[in-house]
């Protein structure tokens, strides 16, 4: 177990968080190949990190040890229309640790502040995506009480099968242009 601490992010944070989120994107990078990043992936999350720390719905917490940032996690309500009961729900969008430091207590610590966040807004339900080919994030998942919920599919569709398969034009009644 490692000393750490668990505080809400801020702004100053951002360069910290921004090294943690380019390496555990690479990582999923490596260990499956639809995760592709496109060129401007840095760039892309940064944007996303500025829009999560300045929304309502959202919390950023992070995990210092010393005085280095070892862990982030992005927390945010969200709502969805539907006909089931649980209609606003918590979301961990990502929760990325240090890989030196994983397994040492930071990430079960940054779920447990996150988990606080959302109790403490009525919150009862978190969901949480996790890569089927990272073992060790669905063990992660696993041990602090996720179970499977949805199962997430892929369907790569070769150009050839698209091009034979594409429905006919519909001609537009006259008059109309489409």
């Amino acid at each position: 177990m490692t000393d750490h601490s668990v505080r809400a992010a801020k702004a100053t944070d951002e360069t910290a968080i921004l090294a943690l989120a380019q390496a555990e994107m690479a990582a999923h990078e490596s260990i499956d190949p639809r995760f592709k990043l496109r060129p401007d992936a840095n760039a892309r999350y940064a944007v996303y990190l500025r829009d999560r720390l300045r929304d309502i719905d959202s919390a950023v917490f992070v995990a210092e040890a010393g005085d280095r940032i070892v862990g982030s996690v992005i927390a945010s309500v969200r709502t969805q229309e539907s006909f089931f009961e649980a209609r606003r729900f918590g979301y961990v969008s990502d929760l990325i640790v240090a890989p030196d430091l994983r397994r040492s207590g930071v990430g079960r610590a940054l779920w447990q502040r996150s988990a606080m966040w959302f109790r403490g807004l009525g919150i009862r339900v978190v969901r949480v995506h996790v890569a089927v080919r990272s073992d060790e994030a669905r063990e992660f998942w696993r041990r602090v009480g996720a179970e499977d919920f949805l199962c997430e599919a892929w369907i790569d569709l070769p150009a050839a099968d698209l091009d034979r398969g594409a429905p006919e034009r519909r001609e537009q009644p006259e008059g109309i242009e489409g």
